[in-house]
């Protein structure tokens, strides 16, 4: 299982899903949670308001989490429509993976 932070610290879940301008990765096997790579979102110009979530959208294509402060409406049923949850938090990064592995 792969699971995507919005932080932009790397210690905290602190971003909005879509302003955040890169995500890190983490993978789940059994009990182990490995920190796999940073993705960063491309610098493309904006042009609706809905392409700051859409560019966010193809980062965690693979994923089956998403963890962040806050989603709006659209871009949490986006996530819904291809199989990945997304999830609330501000804590530190591995306390919410934590907390969601142990739901």
């Amino acid at each position: 299982m792969k699971i995507a932070v919005a932080s932009n610290n790397g210690k905290n879940v602190n971003l909005h899903f879509g302003d955040a301008s890169n995500v890190l990765i983490f993978e789940v096997n059994g009990n182990q949670v490995n920190f796999v790579e940073l993705r960063e979102k491309p610098r493309k110009p904006i042009k609706d308001h809905s392409d700051r979530w859409i560019q966010s959208l193809e980062l965690v294509s693979d994923c089956q989490v998403v963890l962040c402060s806050r989603i709006g409406l659209e871009p949490k049923e986006a996530l819904q429509n291809k199989g990945i949850e997304a999830i609330g938090s501000q804590k530190e990064v591995r306390d919410a993976i934590k907390d969601y592995l142990s739901r």
